[in-house]
């Protein structure tokens, strides 16, 4: 059986915006990381692949970005 893992970062953040390190510190998703994980739900689901699993980490930026793709319950992850 043939399983394929999809990996990817947040949206833009509002410190990513700013040109600051965040690292460990939470910042929102800005209107165009919003836009960014919109987009990216539109290609993912394009691609046709059936999901079984989803992981994201503590991040609410990681959270967010996660539930724009996905309905789908998945797994918060310390990484």
């Amino acid at each position: 059986m043939k399983k394929t893992m999809v990996a990817m970062r947040h949206g833009q953040t509002v410190f990513n915006e700013r040109k600051r390190v965040q690292g460990w510190t939470d910042s929102p998703l800005t209107p165009l990381g919003i836009e960014q994980a919109r987009y990216s739900k539109k290609y993912i689901d394009s691609l046709g692949l059936d999901f079984d699993h989803a992981y994201s980490s503590t991040s609410e930026r990681c959270c967010d970005t996660m539930e724009i793709l996905t309905d789908m319950p998945y797994t918060v992850a310390y990484f």
